[in-house]
């Protein structure tokens, strides 16, 4: 059996999806109490050593269920405002170290990935085990204060600047709705990925580097189903995968691109939950499902952490339910490199400027992803 990309065939195979899944999984947000922090470090960068003062905003999660703020960008607001996202907040299920300077954690079962595109992944052993399938994005989710009707071809958005409104149209046999594609040219050595629709969230564009330097990878263009779901754009390894595996597409997380993973196409017992970003800006990984429930337990998802799949398992209903967040503890390490020097100084996201125009021989040392200003 040939392997296969995750998406249309996985979700005819696999008899359920993220809308029909009987098992409860932990999805939401939290309350929580604020307080101002303010904490001075001294560290080593390439530009030689500095000394920072951080000012955050303290974030005690208290319950389950609240609405996470943060993560989404403005209709009409450049994505690199200075604003805490929930990855640089004290808000412990998606407060993760930066993925460039993760550490080795002692609840992981191996090292940081050596591909350093798996890392990001690796950051959530520091975030609650319950949430660890879930990933904070930064501005990857586009807000809107009004109605949306993409799919009409006379419907015309408000005026955003920078952007230029594309209505929908026929692509390959199938109507797709309109996105907005950016006025500014791209950076050399990068193309535009065209934003999309996952249900009413519209997930935002980004630039992509047109040509790998790490191997032999295939990047395999967005497209629509007949059924109006989306299969994002992703690398994808150019040779065949092992016998009777899927690929999993990777994700644009707002700053850097994560990629896929090999996972088994069937397995017993199991259904495969697509992944999907949620309205609050947060991605929720692919996962296997038990298609029998058990009564008075609450299924946390498994999720792959760059090394390794990390099974998911059960939790007993009142546990679940009863828990104060706020208790658990992560481990040394959570809030590691939010003081690079540009990169998250004071746990904000920074504007990341013009200097993307490089001479082509360089193109490998580029990151794979960069935002829309």
């Amino acid at each position: 059996m040939a392997p296969t990309t995750s998406g249309a065939s996985t979700r005819a195979s696999s008899g359920a999806s993220r809308a029909t899944v009987t098992p409860r999984s932990t999805y939401g947000g939290v309350s929580s109490n604020r307080a101002s922090v303010r904490t001075t470090r001294t560290q080593s960068t390439s530009s030689g050593t500095i000394t920072t003062t951080r000012r955050i905003v303290r974030t005690t999660p208290a319950a389950h269920g609240r609405t996470v703020v943060g993560a989404t960008r403005s209709y009409n607001q450049a994505g690199t405002r200075r604003v805490v996202t929930p990855a640089r907040s004290y808000d412990h299920r998606y407060a993760r170290p930066n993925w460039r300077v993760v550490r080795y954690s002692s609840r992981a079962y191996s090292p940081p990935p050596r591909q350093r595109w798996y890392r990001p992944l690796y950051t959530r052993w520091y975030t609650h085990p319950w949430y660890r399938y879930q990933y904070a994005t930064s501005f990857t989710v586009c807000s809107f204060g009004f109605t949306s009707y993409a799919w009409n071809e006379f419907w015309v958005p408000p005026h955003r600047t920078g952007f230029t409104w594309i209505g929908p149209s026929w692509v390959r046999g199938v109507y797709a709705p309109g996105y907005w594609v950016p006025q500014r040219r791209a950076p050399v050595g990068y193309v535009y990925v065209p934003g999309y629709w996952d249900a009413d969230n519209y997930v935002e564009g980004f630039y992509r580097v047109d040509r790998r330097g790490d191997g032999d990878w295939t990047w395999v263009d967005g497209y629509y189903l007949d059924d109006g779901t989306h299969i994002r754009g992703h690398w994808r390894p150019a040779g065949a995968g092992p016998e009777g595996y899927a690929w999993e597409p990777g994700f644009w997380d707002g700053e850097t691109w994560v990629d896929g993973f090999w996972r088994p196409e069937f397995r017993s017992g199991f259904t495969w939950v697509s992944s999907f970003y949620d309205a609050q800006g947060i991605y929720n990984s692919g996962y296997w499902a038990p298609i029998e429930t058990t009564d008075g337990f609450v299924w946390v998802p498994g999720w792959f952490d760059g090394n390794d799949w990390v099974e998911g398992y059960w939790v007993r209903d009142d546990e679940y339910e009863n828990t104060d967040l706020g208790s658990w503890q992560p481990e040394e390490g959570w809030d590691d490199g939010w003081d690079l020097e540009g990169g998250w100084g004071d746990g904000y996201m920074e504007p990341l400027g013009d200097g993307y125009d490089v001479p082509r021989e360089a193109i490998e040392e580029l990151p794979l992803g960069i935002p829309v200003d």
